[in-house]
């Protein structure tokens, strides 16, 4: 009972700060360009629906956003926020994603006990212990067949899983080599290296998959490499996100 009272009131904090319009970023700006009416977008790492509520507003009338957090607590959250807010195209997902299908240790307190609000992550050693709970894991070309959703649909997936982004991706290897959507991933170097992936790792593994990356600073997107990724993250003035584009 406790637990599904701080549920709803964690989801009507974030209802109520979405409904008034504090969940847009200077970063969503570029989604201006992108044509999302009628399509599936891709939210993978959820926690507030900053970017599900956005996206449900851009695939209306009738596409559908896929929204997936692995937290529980934060899943029911995100639920019970978006029925508040009425929001129906929405579906979201209480599971994990990797690269494949499995139980993962997902870390939501430090071993001090301190909440990881908004940085929980996959556990690299899947340690059990009172911070680290166990939860289902899939992939996103399996998810995606399981729901009935063609990759022919999805226009855009967003990525901030923490560092786990390249297991993500490999597990999502379909639906890039189909779909080609546009991709809007965290590359976080320190998170990275919690996997043993580097930042040139994941530049590698979009370019493989013919993609071309931007980064979006300031309003304006301009074209990067690993290496001048690299350079403005380590200004201190960067941004640790990298928007990928398939190169027709």
């Amino acid at each position: 009972m406790r637990r599904r009272i701080a549920d709803r009131l964690h989801g009507m904090v974030w209802a109520r700060r979405l409904y008034g319009g504090r969940s847009d970023t200077a970063e969503m700006v570029f989604l201006d360009r992108i044509d999302l009416a009628n399509s599936v977008a891709i939210d993978v790492g959820a926690h507030a629906g900053n970017w599900s509520f956005n996206l449900s507003q851009r695939v209306a009338p009738g596409g559908v956003v896929m929204s997936y957090e692995a937290l529980p607590h934060y899943g029911h959250a995100l639920s019970i926020a978006m029925n508040l807010l009425g929001v129906k195209n929405v579906r979201v997902r209480n599971v994990a994603v990797g690269e494949s299908t499995r139980t993962i240790g997902l870390r939501w307190r430090t071993e001090g006990r301190k909440l990881l609000t908004g940085r929980t992550h996959i556990e690299a050693t899947e340690q059990d212990s009172l911070n680290v709970i166990q939860v289902p894991m899939v992939s996103l070309d399996r998810d995606l067949e399981l729901h009935g959703i063609s990759p022919s649909d999805v226009a855009f997936v967003k990525i901030d899983v923490e560092g786990a982004e390249l297991e993500v991706l490999r597990g999502a290897c379909n639906l890039l080599n189909t779909a080609h959507p546009d991709i809007f991933l965290e590359v976080e170097p320190g998170w990275l290296s919690r996997f043993g992936h580097s930042v040139g790792d994941v530049f590698a593994e979009m370019s493989a998959h013919g993609y071309q990356s931007y980064l979006v600073l300031d309003s304006q997107i301009t074209p990067t490499d690993a290496d001048r990724y690299l350079t403005q993250y380590e200004s201190g003035h960067g941004s640790n996100n990298v928007l990928f584009v398939h190169t027709a």
